[in-house]
């Protein structure tokens, strides 16, 4: 055969092994993205009528709770729907290591949950709104404890996501149904944190039981899950930091000022975060397929990764822009009177969508895969800091705009770091290429 014939043949083989992996992706991530949007249809049907019966102060209250929770599920995870899924993404053929990182995982996870009992307890001590409302801080402890220990990264690594996601969804439907039914009056509030922990837990609990008729359950051990936390403590000080800036906003709001700018400002969060929401089908589809091609075949990672910036990219601006564009049209339906003014909020918390894609691709798709979550932990880590640090300084000012300017600051700042760090390592933007092995080395 000629060196043409080679040639031609090797093309045609790229442009098959593209068309495959284009077609399973696509796949996977619709799939995904059906159960995302049926999950999301839940908090648009809900929000509206939570944002009128329990009006800003008592909504905002609910966002507070909501908050802290959701930071405390980053607590208990520990990151390892990161690095727990590329764990098993890579050692999924090999059932006895299999076995072993599924006792490490969950027990670290238990571990962890003991961990965030005495933060539960301190921020009932110093937290006023707590003090006064016991039972949002009871039950979105519960809902935490129970999301973070779900066992979707066991799924997820060997790629079976789809089941998995529309067991979380079918939680949520639960709750949203019981939302309609027990909540009627603004001190209603915690019913739904009550609602959510319960259709959470019952998801987890089924997909802990199938889990385990896979691989044995085992009792948990001190040892291996302490060897499993250590394992994966830079994952967790990215995942935790990044908390503070993304899941973490209204309870630093409500700490700094009243309920009713928490409603405003959380109510455009809410809104906006659902549609960054919707980049994460096509990250977990991307994820454990990239961090596979990482260590074994550096060329097709490197269309992985030129195909989630065009599609994570790609929808993360034209989202950013219709959010902008639809603000006033999408605080009236969702939120509805006396919240006019989340519009200028939700318009300038819409620049977080391409911001957040981009950090997306850079840092989930390439930097952790890759193993560079140092350099990663510690742009989020800053940028944590530097939320925190701008909130407390602007908030008093301008009250939910000067949050809004936080955090926006610190996302870019992430994103931004990521983009230099991925140039620092001998990649290029254009063409999209990731550096080789050696010249990675090279540049570090």
């Amino acid at each position: 055969m000629t060196k043409s014939q080679d040639d031609k043949t090797g093309e045609a083989l790229n442009k098959g092994f593209l068309r495959r992996f284009q077609g399973e992706l696509a796949g996977d991530a619709a799939a995904l993205s059906v159960a995302h949007v049926l999950g999301l249809v839940v908090p648009f049907l809900t929000i509206p009528y939570l944002a009128r019966v329990l009006r800003p102060e008592g909504f905002g209250l609910l966002l507070f709770a909501q908050s802290f929770g959701l930071w405390l599920v980053l607590v208990i995870e520990f990151g390892f729907d990161l690095s727990g899924t590329r764990i098993v993404s890579r050692i999924r053929e090999d059932p006895t290591r299999l076995a072993e990182v599924v006792l490490g995982v969950q027990s670290a996870k238990i571990l962890a949950l003991l961990l965030t009992i005495p933060l539960a307890a301190i921020a009932f001590i110093v937290v006023p709104l707590f003090r006064e409302n016991p039972a949002y801080l009871l039950w979105g402890f519960l809902f935490a404890g129970a999301r973070g220990l779900s066992p979707n990264w066991y799924f997820f690594g060997q790629e079976r996501m789809i089941a998995p996601a529309f067991l979380e969804t079918g939680g949520k439907v639960i709750a949203a149904i019981g939302v309609f039914l027990v909540v009627k009056i603004p001190e209603d509030g915690w019913r739904v944190l009550a609602l959510q922990a319960l259709g959470m837990s019952a998801a987890v609990a089924y997909m802990t039981g199938w889990m385990h008729s896979e691989v044995s359950w085992v009792r948990p051990s001190l040892r291996a899950g302490f060897h499993m936390l250590k394992k994966s403590s830079g994952i967790f000080a990215f995942r935790g930091s990044s908390g503070l800036y993304m899941q973490a906003n209204a309870f630093i709001l409500g700490l700094i000022t009243n309920p009713g700018v928490v409603g405003l400002f959380g109510g455009a969060e809410r809104i906006i975060r659902a549609g960054i929401s919707l980049l994460q089908p096509l990250s977990q589809a991307f994820f454990p397929r990239l961090s596979h091609s990482a260590v074994k075949d550096l060329e097709e990672a490197g269309r992985l990764l030129a195909l989630s910036l065009v599609w994570i990219g790609g929808l993360s601006f034209i989202m950013g822009a219709a959010s902008f564009l639809a603000a006033p049209v999408l605080v009236n339906i969702l939120l509805g009177p006396g919240y006019e003014s989340a519009v200028p909020i939700l318009r300038a918390l819409s620049v977080l969508v391409p911001i957040i894609g981009v950090g997306t691709v850079f840092g989930i798709q390439w930097a952790i895969p890759w193993g560079f979550e140092l350099p990663f932990s510690g742009l989020v880590v800053l940028a944590g800091a530097l939320n925190l640090v701008l909130a407390f300084l602007l908030v008093p000012q301008f009250g939910g705009m000067g949050m809004v300017l936080s955090v926006v600051t610190a996302e870019a700042l992430v994103a931004c770091g990521l983009v230099v760090l991925f140039l620092r390592k001998g990649g290029s933007l254009w063409p999209l290429r990731i550096a080789s092995t050696e010249t990675i080395h090279e540049h570090s």
